[in-house]
C-alpha cells in the first residue's frame, strides 16, 4: 500500500540526521557496481573486498568537492583512501599497478549516473542548464567570488 502507515513510519526515521547519514553511506556501498565474490562491495580503486571499506571523495573536499553528493562518494579501502589523500583522482590512480581501464569506466559511470549533469560539464554550462531547467545552482563556499571552476575536468586529463 503506497503511503501506508509502515511507509510513513519508515520515512519518519529518515528525518533524523544520524539515520539519514547511515542510509546515505549504506546506499553507496549497496549501489556501487564493483563487487567481491560474495556480492558485497569492493574498493573502487584496487578492487579489494576483504577489509572494511571507507567512503572516499573523488574530488577531495579540500579541492572544492561536495561532501554529501553521491556522485562524489565511492567505496575505498583504507590503504587507497589514505594514499590518495587530497590528490586529483586520475593523477594518483593511473600510475598505480592496480589501475584498470574497466574500473575507471565504472567510476566515471558512477559519477555520471549520480550527478544531475555530466561529470565533465564546466560550471558555466551548469549555470545555463540550471537556468533552462529552473533549478538552483549549487555554489561551493570557496567559489563565492563567482570564478568558473570545472569540477572533474581538471582531474580527468
Amino acid at each position: 500500500m503506497m503511503n501506508g502507515p509502515n511507509e510513513l513510519l519508515h520515512s519518519l526515521s529518515e528525518l533524523r540526521p544520524g539515520e539519514a547519514k547511515r542510509r546515505f553511506r549504506k546506499s553507496i556501498f549497496e549501489d556501487f557496481a564493483t563487487k567481491g565474490p560474495f556480492g558485497h562491495c569492493a574498493c573502487a580503486y584496487c578492487g579489494q573486498w576483504n577489509e572494511k571499506l571507507t567512503i572516499d571523495h573523488i574530488v577531495p573536499k579540500s579541492k572544492g568537492g561536495p561532501h554529501f553528493a553521491k556522485w562524489n562518494s565511492i567505496p575505498s579501502c583504507l590503504v587507497c583512501n589514505a594514499s590518495k589523500g587530497s590528490l586529483p583522482v586520475f593523477e594518483w590512480w593511473r600510475p598505480t599497478q592496480f589501475w584498470s581501464e574497466e574500473r575507471e569506466e565504472v567510476l566515471l559511470a558512477w559519477v555520471y549516473a549520480n550527478s544531475f549533469v555530466s561529470a565533465h560539464t564546466d560550471l558555466c554550462n551548469w549555470e545555463a542548464w540550471c537556468e533552462a531547467t529552473q533549478r538552483t545552482l549549487p555554489i561551493h563556499e570557496d567559489n563565492k567570488k563567482g570564478a568558473r571552476l570545472p569540477l572533474l575536468t581538471m582531474y580527468a586529463a
